[in-house]
């Protein structure tokens, strides 16, 4: 096991489509409705991933790339209308995004990248997998991704000292479990005589050290804010409120009219749901993950709702809730037997990760290396910083820890998902 490394596991939805919309608009026609602005597309997808491998390097040491199939929960929720509000835009060439995508993929594979599509699943569901298998085997892992949804991911395994961390780079926000930043502070060495770390140079310990500097390091010279977050009060009220994006709506929600007879609709916020889990710690004193499938914890949830906000009744909030738990919750409880099972096999199969060198996937020329996509004019010009020797930035003084946070900011906007 290599000790401290980290697996790099990309949401390529998140990635693709991302990227695909900073593109500059045609004057006519299509995004992506020519080879030209195609080859665009390619050298984009490739040029950020090898600016973030750059900066990631010194953690990461395997890629993993997840792939969208046709989910699961649209045959098993019919009725619930599962991202049914999306609607693909006329402007642009899609087949052309289908067509880069792909070959992006392919190429990505050759250079060690390991790249997953499971019949069936969405790429949500194949990053659970990994998250699960390899912290369960104590390797740690970053999760590149826009969608906050996906922070419920975040966990770590004391037992086999692992961890799965959230990583938006665009917004330079990583979700961590809570004490994450004194992890990260505290040497494993610190109690090691000098004697013990003499005859200990590539021991655990220091290499411990070594990759919890490597991280600090990371978030200072990348401005990154970091906020540690409790993963099962994040996924309690996730359920609560629903996802407007994916078309779930909250556990309850009313309509109320308005001067002029116009009516407005109203549904359990941020705010509401945090008061009604307050109150479910307030009469049971804790709240875990597992107590979603016990009908007796169900039901007592159910019956606080209903005090705290009323507008429904008791058989309704309680649909609404199981049918919320079986579209959001990332568990093995949740998603199917048979899901699950191709996504730990394909993950078993390509277990060790096929990345020889790290620095294969921080040029994008050697990226794009041996295929027609570097060929011709393109308006992103080869990637800068490809082949040289940046000198390290300087580094800025550790931050002081307010709260749970590491820098001042405390929210950002949700992401909103295009597909």
């Amino acid at each position: 096991m290599k000790v401290g490394k980290h697996t790099l596991l990309i949401d390529g939805n998140y990635f693709v489509f991302s990227r695909l919309f900073v593109l500059p608009k045609p004057k006519t026609g299509k995004l992506l409705g020519d080879d030209k602005q195609k080859k665009q597309f390619m050298r984009k997808l490739s040029i950020d991933l090898a600016s973030e491998m750059r900066k990631l390097g010194g953690f990461v040491d395997d890629v993993v790339l997840t792939v969208d199939s046709k989910s699961w929960r649209k045959d098993l929720y019919p009725d619930a209308g599962y991202k049914g509000t999306r609607k693909p835009n006329s402007n642009v060439e899609w087949s052309a995004v289908y067509e880069v995508y792909e070959a992006w993929q392919e190429i990505l594979a050759t250079k060690g990248v390991v790249v997953h599509q499971i019949q069936g699943a969405e790429a949500d569901d194949v990053l659970f997998g990994w998250s699960v298998m390899l912290n369960n085997r104590g390797k740690s892992c970053l999760v590149w991704t826009g969608d906050r949804d996906l922070i419920q991911l975040v966990n770590y395994s004391k037992a086999n000292d692992a961890h799965t961390i959230w990583y938006y780079n665009t917004k330079k926000s990583l979700y961590a479990y809570e004490g994450f930043m004194q992890d990260m502070i505290e040497s494993a060495t610190a109690d090691m005589s000098e004697d013990d770390m003499l005859f200990n140079m590539g021991g655990q310990h220091m290499m411990r050290d070594r990759y919890q500097k490597q991280i600090l390091d990371w978030t200072i010279a990348n401005k990154i804010e970091t906020t540690e977050v409790d993963c099962e009060k994040f996924i309690f009220i996730k359920i609560l409120t629903g996802d407007k994006s994916d078309n779930i709506p909250s556990v309850v929600t009313w309509q109320k009219e308005m001067k002029g007879g116009k009516l407005r609709s109203y549904s359990i916020t941020d705010k509401l749901a945090t008061k009604i889990y307050d109150q479910f710690i307030k009469e049971g004193e804790t709240f875990k993950i597992d107590y979603l499938f016990s009908e007796e914890q169900k039901d007592r949830l159910v019956d606080i709702i209903y005090r705290v906000v009323g507008r429904s009744s008791v058989n309704l909030i309680k649909n609404s809730l199981t049918s919320n738990i079986g579209l959001m919750l990332l568990h093995n409880r949740t998603i199917p037997d048979s899901i699950q099972r191709a996504i730990y096999s394909a993950i078993e199969k390509d277990w060790e990760g096929a990345l020889d060198s790290i620095e294969v996937v921080q040029d994008m020329e050697k990226i794009l290396e041996g295929t027609h996509w570097l060929d011709g004019n393109s308006s992103y010009a080869p990637d800068p910083f490809a082949g040289m020797d940046i000198p390290k930035e300087k580094k800025a003084k550790p931050m002081k820890l307010v709260g749970k946070k590491t820098n001042k900011k405390s929210n950002e906007e949700p992401t909103k998902k295009l597909f």
